[in-house]
């Protein structure tokens, strides 16, 4: 994997390969912020199984990055937003002009396939339909109209095709995570103490922006049922900066929980979810990994929609207080927040408790049923 610096000279150098020695290369243009970049989790897997062999260029956002870092899926990573400025994005053009990929996918609608296949200028022009609403759907209708035959070949699910999305499967999994992020799972695991035969949840109260987040009083009640009621091990993870949310809640708290606030990259809290039982979450990035990992999971909704951003989980349930102004989609109240003030506690809780039930059940009839296997 490289990872693509400022320079222009070490991008052409990275990102231009010798054509007789790569048999396919992919160029994959991708959102932003790492949210976004989840959601398209499923669309890089699709194209490794479809060129199993291909050199896959990368271009994403520098918070993006975090999550594709040493991925073998990815053998160029581009930080776009080190080209923004316009003489950057010209030296960008150029150099994934010399590039020459034989197979885009542009899942942000930008002006580089019309430079490097104006061919094929339609198929990139073209948007998803309005009743395809939720992101990664609409992110996988754009890799089944740029990538033809991708559905027939690749044995990839995509929407349109009757076939189910790769979440429901548990391998090979869409989000990628090394050996040394499990290690230091481990590693965390052995120093809170953890007790495997009790049931982890994972909560994670944060979220980009402040609206959309639940309140302090209400996770702290939900992880002292959790902890109480339901016999479950509680972590609190989240990104540095919120570390004073977590904090607050941990102080409201009459059980014992444990903090993973920057101990965590966004690929180590994927191998932390992994071996939970359930997730807590707002609409957040963290929401869109345990989706990517098919962990049972509770969303917490309020100005945003759940029907775009909303848990693609197997087993999810959706909380949310439908109001007349929910979900506005703006970026700051016209009122006092109610939406997410409006939630209850037991609400929460009730779903949790259904989750991780149903998960303890199907559990249970596995075994009863490898028991009983000759």
């Amino acid at each position: 994997m490289i990872t693509v610096t400022p320079s222009a000279s070490r991008l052409q150098s990275a990102i231009r390969n010798p054509q007789s020695a790569i048999p396919t290369r992919v160029l994959i243009i991708g959102p932003s912020n790492i949210g976004d970049a989840i959601l398209t989790s499923d669309v890089i897997a699709a194209v490794r199984d479809r060129f199993p062999e291909a050199h896959v260029a990368l271009v994403v956002g520098e918070r993006a990055t975090a999550l594709f870092v040493e991925d073998p899926r990815i053998q160029t990573l581009v930080d776009a937003d080190r080209f923004d400025s316009p003489l950057g994005r010209l030296r960008l053009a150029w150099a994934l002009w010399r590039y020459r990929p034989h197979v885009i996918v542009d899942l942000r609608h930008t002006l580089y396939p019309l430079l490097l296949k104006p061919w094929a200028a339609w198929r990139y022009l073209r948007r998803p339909p309005k009743a395809l609403t939720h992101m990664r759907e609409r992110h996988l209708w754009k890799l089944r109209v740029q990538v033809p035959g991708l559905k027939e070949r690749s044995g990839f699910r995509v929407p349109g095709s009757g076939y189910l999305p790769r979440a429901q499967s548990p391998e090979p999994r869409a989000l990628w995570y090394s050996a040394k992020d499990i290690s230091h799972v481990e590693g965390l695991g052995k120093r809170w103490g953890l007790d495997g035969s009790r049931r982890l949840v994972i909560v994670c109260p944060g979220a980009r922006s402040h609206i959309k987040r639940w309140t302090a009083e209400g996770f702290a009640r939900v992880a002292d049922r959790l902890i109480t009621e339901a016999r479950a091990q509680v972590v609190f993870s989240g990104e540095p900066d919120e570390g004073p949310v977590i904090e607050e809640i941990l102080a409201l708290m009459g059980q014992r929980a444990h903090s993973a606030v920057g101990q965590t990259t966004i690929r180590q809290l994927g191998a932390l979810m992994s071996r939970s039982r359930l997730v807590i979450a707002n609409d957040s990035a963290s929401l869109h990994v345990a989706s990517a990992l098919g962990v049972p999971t509770v969303a917490i909704f309020g100005p945003t929609d759940e029907a775009k951003y909303g848990p693609t989980s197997p087993q999810s349930r959706v909380v949310r207080r439908r109001l007349f102004c929910a979900p506005c989609e703006r970026p700051l109240c016209r009122f006092n927040h109610e939406c997410m003030r409006f939630v209850t506690p037991d609400e929460v809780y009730d779903a949790a408790r259904q989750l991780l039930d149903g998960v303890a059940s199907s559990e249970q009839r596995a075994a009863s049923e490898d028991v009983r296997k000759p």
